[in-house]
């Protein structure tokens, strides 16, 4: 089910990149809930895509690569009190933010290369719990 989602995710992603006077879709972000047993291969395959994220993308330029992070937390069992622990499930929080459109399409075909691609395909199939793509960016704060 989630591998049809993701597919209709990115034809709505190719039709609205074209369309005029709708969103401009420039990012991508997505939560993934992980159990404690997996969190060594996912942790791997980030710092996978986070080289593959140095060594592909443009950071100057129209089509560049504004901000990129991983944030990662511990599950807690009830946020109204602390004293009660962890779950054991860690979410990380992925986030892509392009100067334009064509830099988020730039990634997509720069990622076709990329050597872990299916593994992170498999990885967001099986535990993304949301994602916005296509995203975009409606308020930011830079240095």
């Amino acid at each position: 089910m989630k591998k049809i989602l993701f597919t209709l995710l990115l034809i709505i992603y190719t039709n609205l990149s074209f369309a005029e006077s709708h969103m401009q879709p420039n990012s991508f972000a997505v939560v993934l809930k992980v159990p404690a047993d997996e969190v060594a291969k996912v942790e791997a395959l980030i710092d996978s895509h986070h080289k593959f994220m140095h060594s592909d993308h443009s950071l100057s330029g129209d089509d560049r690569l504004n901000a990129y992070s991983v944030i990662k937390g511990y599950e807690v069992v009830d946020m109204t009190d602390p004293s009660k622990g962890y779950t054991g499930n860690v979410f990380y929080f992925l986030s892509e933010h392009y100067e334009t459109p064509m830099g988020l399409q730039k990634h997509g075909e720069a990622s076709q290369g990329w050597a872990d691609l299916k593994s992170l395909q498999e990885m967001m199939y099986k535990y993304q719990v949301a994602v916005a793509f296509p995203g975009e960016v409606i308020a930011k704060m830079n240095r």
